[in-house]
């Protein structure tokens, strides 16, 4: 009765300590995401279905069990990202109802004590629940697919035990269940996630720590089973990485990242140390979604500390391994964090850092603790020191869960927290400008600059646009950050960027930068060898730039050229009526009519599947098509009207 009010008590105050969260918008990933539920129309029939539901783009499998569960909270777009919280919210709960279970069933296999393993379990999982670090994963929506991925995970883990221990006595039937576990919610938790695939590594971390401590009271795995279903999986995950790990490009740079497979892999002992910190050591908020500035490892010894995290990390797993017998709890929660970590902390060339790794990682990092106190101290004491520490763990939370209830908030306490974060710095310099403290947002990108670099696209690209509105920018300083870009990669990601500092320069904001200035800079970036593939993204978005440019500067000739180049490299029917109306504005009104031809004949391809996602509808285009003819005709009749000569 107990342990039942203490969960009742742990499920309302992780609502509380969330609740705040709940009213804050959608960010960053959750677009590319998310709006497709806008596409076609909404999500209306059968057809919508199948192209929002099986037309991922998160990862190699689409995520489809992960987007399937969005439409519990919208079908069309933009929509309130309240309910996409609050579905979250509940998923973070279940997840620590599985996780309670899952560790009370550890904790009765290890022999404790009915009541304490009952005890053990909620304050180990109330710290779970209740810790800041997962607040970024709870409150981004598109993390649900993180969140996802670690049920079936932790269910997976479940229903194996459960079957695990009916081996010596209907051996049949424990087969089955394991079979069964493993098979179905690998796959569940795949199709949420990839890193799901680790559920049968994660499964042999538990049988070669947990259970092996209990032989021979727990009778062994059949050895051919085991070779199948759990020890091949884990040595195909071995393979595929040992795959990245020997590739051909392991020391290159390969854009859009700015650190070589290699250098990622040395630089993944000091996050994983990092992330230990922010587990052990919680603080009121983290630089949330903002997590450029870890600074990468070019060495074993560059920093020191990459050396001295490597051997912290070898001391661990082989302590945890060697001691796996005596000392299962600490063995597993230390083998369970490594393994979880197996793919997003290794040699696949993601992004260097991010919180949300940790959701299924951490899961036990507190179970050792929290043994050693039950077993060492008296039962008050016990309870005394569990309840300060989730009233600590929920207090954190609740504050960072506030900063989570605006985007405004979120970026000016990641500017504070993380002054070497690029993203952060040319966020929080942009919200200022945009809230008219022009001074203010031009003095926080000068100092960006100064303490990251004075050669970091963003910021040089952002200081442009913010010294163009402020009419500050000179020809000289324009040419000095322009024959840096003209030099270097082009990343994709900053279109909106290039997009902004390119409307500054049309709408003359800064009238000592030209059309011609910028439509340089474009052309010469052509010139540079990774931004030439034909059929890349890089290629058709400076080309389309070069059309943008070339558009109002009054040459309609070269801006098709440009925009047909670009949609070759990558054909869209909303990048065609984005072009048309670029035309359009600039009273081209034969060429928009051209392109608008282009959208609705590459938005039949795409309604069939073949090409990627339409943004447009038949409509659309069709109302399109009406505007420009009425223009044309209103061109006409102007000109007919205009007094003949004397």
């Amino acid at each position: 009765m107990a342990t039942a009010v203490g969960w009742a008590i742990v499920v309302l105050a992780c609502v509380f300590a969330y609740w705040p969260g709940l009213a804050g918008p959608f960010m960053l990933d959750d677009f590319g995401s998310l709006d497709a539920l806008g596409d076609r129309g909404g999500i209306r029939d059968w057809e919508t279905f199948k192209a929002f539901v099986f037309g991922g783009h998160a990862g190699p499998t689409g995520r489809p069990l992960a987007l399937l569960t969005f439409l519990i909270d919208g079908n069309n777009w933009p929509t309130d990202p309240w309910p996409f919280k609050r579905t979250n919210l509940g998923i973070h709960l279940i997840n620590g109802a599985l996780l309670g279970l899952l560790t009370a069933k550890i904790m009765r296999l290890l022999q404790v004590e009915k009541r304490n393993a009952m005890w053990i379990a909620l304050v180990s999982t109330a710290c779970w629940l209740l810790h800041p670090f997962l607040v970024s994963t709870t409150l981004y929506a598109v993390q649900r697919m993180a969140q996802l991925s670690t049920l079936f995970i932790f269910a997976g883990l479940v229903s194996y035990l459960y079957g695990r221990l009916l081996v010596a006595t209907d051996t049949i039937k424990a087969y089955l269940i394991m079979s069964g576990s493993i098979g179905l919610f690998t796959f569940l938790a795949m199709i949420s996630k990839e890193n799901g695939i680790l559920l049968p590594l994660l499964i042999l971390v538990m049988e070669v720590t947990v259970v092996a401590s209990q032989r021979p009271r727990i009778v062994g795995l059949n050895r051919l089973w085991a070779a199948v279903f759990v020890f091949l999986p884990s040595a195909v995950i071995v393979g595929y990485l040992s795959s990245h790990a020997f590739s051909e490009t392991f020391f290159e740079v390969v854009p859009p990242r700015d650190f070589s497979v290699y250098e990622r892999l040395l630089t993944q002992p000091r996050i994983l140390v990092d992330y230990l910190r922010h587990w052990f050591v919680p603080e009121l908020y983290t630089t949330g979604v903002f997590q450029d500035h870890f600074i990468k490892s070019t060495g074993f010894f560059s920093p020191i500390t990459t050396a001295l995290s490597a051997l912290f990390h070898i001391a661990v797993i082989s302590t945890a391994i060697v001691k796996r017998r005596k000392w299962p709890i600490f063995a597993f929660a230390a083998l369970f964090f490594y393994g979880s970590h197996a793919l997003e902390s290794t040699v696949i060339n993601l992004e260097l850092y991010f919180e949300h790794r940790n959701y299924l990682a951490a899961a036990f990092l507190f179970l050792p603790l929290i043994v050693l106190l039950q077993h060492k101290a008296s039962r008050p004491v016990f309870l005394v020191v569990a309840a300060g520490m989730i009233l600590l763990l929920g207090g954190f939370t609740r504050y960072s869960a506030t900063v989570w209830q605006t985007f405004p908030g979120i970026v000016e306490a990641s500017a504070h927290k993380a002054p070497t974060s690029a993203r952060a710095q040319a966020q929080y310099a942009t919200q200022l400008f945009n809230a008219q403290r022009y001074e203010e947002s031009l003095q926080v990108i000068e100092r960006a600059v100064e303490t990251i670099g004075s050669d970091h696209p963003l910021l040089l690209v952002n200081r442009l646009i913010i010294r163009c509105q402020m009419s500050s920018l000179s020809a000289s300083d324009f040419k000095r950050v322009a024959d840096l870009m003209s030099n270097s990669f082009y990343d994709p990601r900053s279109i909106k960027l290039y997009s902004a500092l390119t409307s500054s320069v049309i709408m003359k904001k800064c009238p000592e930068v030209t059309l011609a200035d910028l439509r340089e800079m474009y052309e010469a970036m052509l010139k540079v060898p990774q931004n030439t593939e034909p059929t890349s993204l890089s290629y058709s978005q400076i080309n389309y730039f070069i059309g943008y440019v070339n558009a109002y500067a009054g040459e309609p000739g070269p801006a098709v050229a440009a925009f047909e180049e670009s949609l070759r490299a990558r054909p869209g029917s909303s990048h065609a009526m984005i072009m048309a109306a670029h035309l359009a504005t600039n009273e081209y009104y034969e060429e928009a009519l051209s392109f608008s031809d282009i959208a609705l004949s590459q938005l039949d391809v795409e309604q069939q599947g073949i090409l990627g996602r339409a943004r447009v509808t038949e409509s659309d285009i069709h109302a399109f098509r009406a505007t420009v003819r009425a223009d044309i005709a209103a061109a006409r009749g102007a000109a007919t009207e205009q007094p003949s000569e004397p």
